[in-house]
């Protein structure tokens, strides 16, 4: 075993190289190796010198981590001492020339002791072998030493000596210090029984047990740290690799762009090119007439010139008549005026993502020859019209003009408002006006200031009845709600069909379920539900129909409570399904799928009493506003089913006569059909204005709704029709 382990260290002594026993500072050989506490070694001095120049903060040169404890107490490395010793002793054995005597320093060394380890000349052994506390040394020649450890029979590393008692090596440890120490040391700095003393040999073998388990867990790290490093090289791989392909698409996107607008400046030039031919080949024809023109008066003006200085009485007037007309020819000849023509620009553009990258051609509009398309010849309060421009060069080409296009309007009370023109870069502008106000108003259009013919234009803007659906189809209509395409969808009674009018007022479709019920459908009213099912009142069966928008009945329910249903209006809030009973004063509450709930009001004249009980609709924030017929009324519950309020007439005496329809518009704001009106109130019930006028002609209009667009839809039973208002 020995023998192993000495083969081992020399095994070790042949592996390390001149860098683990240098110092990083100063890179040479450690003199007096220190240790700090990273475990990183440096010369003491090199320590002392690093210090100052860091302002008086000792870090380590290698981890950077910074040493508090004063150099001169930390430890030596005796590890670092032995093996330089061993080192430095093999590297000189190794050379052909003998080793000094390191006593005299004088004399070639002829022994090794093997204890102190020093080597010495024939007269300094002597001396070693003669000192009492040396005598006990194993002391060789060099020959037999440099044979024995050859073959790894002897320790490469020599005994430490106690730095404070050099003769004595360090053969205890101090439990209490935790340090090494000698002989002479355990009885003057480490006495007894205050200091506990043990082997050192033992102690460190307990330590190496220690130490290989914290090897182990240190290997632990090392590979957590290696598999960390490995993810980091991995990471900075993928950056780079992600980097160069990001790189790539860069490259690529930008070749695209260079393409793109290789493209467009060849586009752009050949449009400059297009529109300016015709005036360049114009200004040629001039140019060559001019010259023709010029030619001739050239010529006449020399002839006459010389015919003047040179010719006789009989040559100048031999030709007078001649002459004369000539020159007045020239004379009273026109003299074209500079061609005119259109001027073309180029304009850059600012916006990259704009379609085009380098910019547009802009050319001259001539407004004569600009066009406006979809001027209606009138509009319904609150409608909205685009209207079309489109601008032309002289030639009547569609460009994109140099001049700005404005657009004003002038309102019915005779103010001005500038309105916004949407350019697109062919040429086309769009210009979005809005009936605001009912009457006349007048939209002026220009073109660099000058007006587009036609303009202003007048375009009347109504109000009041502007519509009238199912003329001649419909038989006591009663019930009215509009689906999610903006149609108008009838309970139309005394067909048994509930119908339905395309927003124009065209007939789409019917359906009457014949065939499903053994009595005939009498449909009285319909709500329609967010996934567009058609919830029916069906007062001949006592029951409610729901189908989907093209007449498949999906199921039926109610007919266990229900006795004579009539309104019906679904909550947005709760999505529960709320149902009139016209005779009885309820009001019945079921979900959606048909199960019933419960009942609310009870036939009376009281709050929260109902007669006569007809068309109900619910707000937006669930709040239930019901009809309340004979009590000449609106009532109104919340999703709770307890009463809120109530209103009725205001001022006019009749405002509210016997109401029996209810709607309400995405603002809360509720409208009601009575007898032979249509109002409009807020939410809390105060009168707002009256919806139709006498001369409109409403006979006991029945449900009422608000079209998708804010017209007013009524029910005229009468009548036998929809009318429809806009307010």
């Amino acid at each position: 075993m020995y023998t192993a382990m000495a083969a081992s260290k020399k095994s070790f002594l042949n592996e390390i190289g001149e860098d683990f026993l240098s110092c990083s500072i100063c890179l040479e050989f450690f003199k007096n190796p220190k240790v700090l506490p990273c475990l990183h070694t440096f010369c003491e001095q090199c320590l002392v010198t690093f210090k100052a120049k860091s302002e008086g903060v000792l870090k380590c040169a290698t981890c950077r981590i910074q040493c508090d404890t004063p150099i001169q107490e930390l430890k030596s490395n005796f590890f670092l001492t032995s093996l330089l010793d061993t080192f430095q002793r093999r590297r000189q054995l190794s050379t052909d020339h003998p080793p000094m005597c390191e006593i005299c320093k004088e004399k070639t060394a002829t022994h090794r002791c093997v204890d102190c380890p020093q080597f010495s000349c024939d007269v300094c052994v002597k001396m070693h072998e003669h000192i009492p506390p040396l005598q006990g040394h194993q002391v060789l020649n060099i020959d037999k030493y440099r044979r024995i450890e050859s073959k790894g029979h002897l320790t490469l590393q020599s005994k430490v000596f106690c730095s404070d008692h050099e003769d004595s090596h360090l053969e205890f440890y101090c439990d209490t210090c935790q340090v090494p120490v000698c002989l002479k040391c355990t009885i003057v700095n480490h006495r007894g029984p205050d200091h506990v003393h043990r082997d050192l040999q033992g102690v460190a073998e307990e330590y190496k047990t220690q130490v290989r388990e914290m090897l182990e867990k240190l290997k632990v790290k090392e590979k957590q740290v290696d598999e960390g490093k490995a993810a980091a090289e991995s990471a900075r791989e993928e950056i780079r690799n992600q980097c160069e392909a990001e790189k790539k698409k860069v490259r690529r996107r930008a070749n695209e762009l260079i393409e793109r607008v290789k493209r467009e400046e060849k586009m752009l030039i050949d449009a400059l090119d297009e529109r300016a031919k015709s005036g360049l080949k114009e200004a040629a024809i001039n140019i060559d007439e001019m010259e023709f023109h010029h030619g001739n008066i050239v010529s006449t003006h020399h002839y006459l010139q010389t015919l003047v200085h040179h010719g006789n009485a009989v040559h100048l007037l031999s030709t007078r008549t001649e002459t004369n007309k000539q020159i007045m020819q020239i004379v009273a000849m026109e003299t074209k005026p500079p061609i005119s023509h259109d001027m073309n620009e180029f304009q850059p553009r600012n916006d990259l993502g704009a379609e085009s990258l380098l910019g547009v051609v802009k050319s001259d509009a001539c407004p004569f020859k600009c066009t406006v398309e979809n001027i209606p010849k009138q509009l319904q309060k609150g409608e909205s019209v685009n209207l079309i421009i489109t601008t032309r060069d002289s030639r009547g080409k569609q460009t994109i003009p140099c001049q700005d296009v404005q657009v004003k309007i002038r309102r019915p009370d005779a103010s001005w408002e500038n309105i916004d023109v949407k350019e697109d870069s062919n040429g086309t502008h769009h210009v979005m006006i809005t009936g605001n106000m009912e009457g006349k108003q007048q939209v002026a259009m220009t073109i660099g200031n000058q007006q587009i013919p036609g303009s202003p234009y007048h375009i009347p803007v109504i109000k009041g009845l502007v519509q009238t659906v199912g003329k001649g189809q419909l038989k006591g209509p009663h019930g009215l709600a509009i689906n999610k395409h903006g149609d108008f969808v009838t309970a139309d009674r005394s067909n048994r069909r509930v119908v339905i009018h395309d927003r124009d007022g065209n007939f789409k479709q019917s359906f009457e379920f014949t065939d499903q019920f053994a009595k005939p459908f009498t449909p009285c009213d319909v709500a329609i539900s967010d996934d567009n099912e058609y919830f029916i009142t069906d007062d001949n069966k006592k029951q409610i129909v729901v189908s989907d928008e093209n007449g498949r009945i999906i199921t039926k329910f109610g007919s266990s409570e229900i006795d004579d249903p009539l309104g019906i209006a679904i909550n947005p809030i709760t999505n529960n399904v709320y149902v009139s009973e016209y005779s009885e004063g309820y009001i019945r509450k079921y979900t959606q799928g048909g199960r019933y709930i419960n009942s609310l009001g009870i036939q009376g004249n009281k709050q929260g009493e109902l007669n006569r009980p007809c068309i109900l609709a619910i707000n937006s924030k669930g709040m239930v506003y019901v009809a309340d017929r004979n009590n000449q009324r609106i009532q109104v519950f919340n999703s709770d089913d307890q009463f809120m309020f109530e209103f009725s007439t205001t001022g006019d005496n009749d405002t509210m006569e016997y109401p029996v329809g209810v709607a309400i518009d995405k603002n809360n704001y509720v409208y009601v059909s009575s007898r032979h009106k249509v109002t409009k109130y807020d939410s809390y019930g105060q009168f707002i204005c009256r919806i139709d006028c006498d001369n409109d002609g409403l006979s006991r209009p029945q449900g009422v709704a608000v079209c998708n667009d804010g017209k007013i839809a009524v029910v005229d039973f009468d009548n036998k029709c929809i009318k429809v208002f806009v307010e």
